[in-house]
């Protein structure tokens, strides 16, 4: 089941650039650009978004620029790079100032293809590579479906990363150290939230297959796992020439020996009287 880090053992924060620390800046310090690709913002979204970072505050830093919008004549403040839904959200929820990454259009640029570069490394962890959409997703602002096209991969990849981001925090671990594959993440993301770390214990303790998983994240159970059998039951297998199998502890159990005949059953019993 487990199956091998494909992490680079940095954490995620050493993948992806960061070209100077966060700062707070005044709301009204910040001019929105000249053009902006986002014409439409949806009034119940930014609503929830404004409860939000109430409650919250912002978590993903807006990018700015230093100076006002390009041929303005106006060279004070900062300019929106990525960012404006947060930036609506918070005057509504009624900030005075906002966390910022302050960049160069050139230098956020830089950034993006960084994200898109590390992305597309095929040593990235299942959770490093959500985390790096999430990321790109906020700073840049995009959708799923740009984001996929500029990736040249299907949204429902993207969408199933970022899935893995709502796990519970030991399904987390469990994902990053390799105990669990994604396959099985994906499964437990599949079960009611509060039985999510149960179906988890019960993946790891009993070595369950993604399918078996999926079958217990549904409310069904889970097989039970064959037990290995001792090395010489296949010794014995090639010398009665039929199947054998042991159930049980090595204190306590039970031999069968298949038989699919009369005459087979007599050759078996004259085979072990012999022996």
């Amino acid at each position: 089941m487990s199956a091998p880090k494909r992490g680079l053992g940095r954490g995620l924060e050493a993948l992806l650039p960061d070209v100077e620390p966060k700062r707070e800046v005044p709301i009204a310090d910040i001019k929105l650009p000249d053009s902006q690709p986002r014409e439409k913002f949806v009034e119940q979204g930014l609503m929830q978004l404004a409860a939000s970072i109430k409650h919250h505050g912002v978590l993903q830093p807006l990018v700015v620029a230093d100076g006002g919008s390009e041929g303005d004549g106006d060279s004070s403040g900062f300019r929106l790079i990525a960012g404006e839904r947060r930036l609506r959200a918070a005057k509504l929820a009624g900030l005075s100032h906002v966390p910022v990454f302050v960049r160069s259009d050139d230098v956020q640029r830089h950034f993006e293809l960084a994200l898109i570069e590390n992305l597309q490394r095929s040593d990235l962890s299942p959770l490093e590579e959500a985390k790096a959409y999430e990321r790109l997703l906020a700073e840049s602002e995009l959708t799923q479906d740009a984001l996929a096209q500029r990736l040249g991969i299907g949204r429902t990849k993207i969408a199933l990363a970022l899935r893995l981001l709502k796990l519970p925090a030991a399904a987390q671990r469990a994902l990053g150290d390799g105990t669990i594959t994604a396959g099985h993440a994906q499964a437990i993301l599949s079960a009611a939230p509060e039985r999510r770390q149960a179906v988890l214990e019960e993946i790891t303790s009993r070595k369950l297959s993604v399918r078996a998983a999926e079958r217990l994240a549904k409310g069904g159970s889970a097989p039970r796992q064959v037990p290995a059998q001792p090395e010489w039951t296949g010794e014995l297998s090639q010398a009665l020439g039929t199947k054998v199998r042991v159930r049980g502890s090595a204190k306590q159990g039970t031999l069968s020996i298949a038989y699919h005949s009369t005459d087979e059953l007599d050759r078996i019993v004259r085979k072990l009287r012999q022996d």
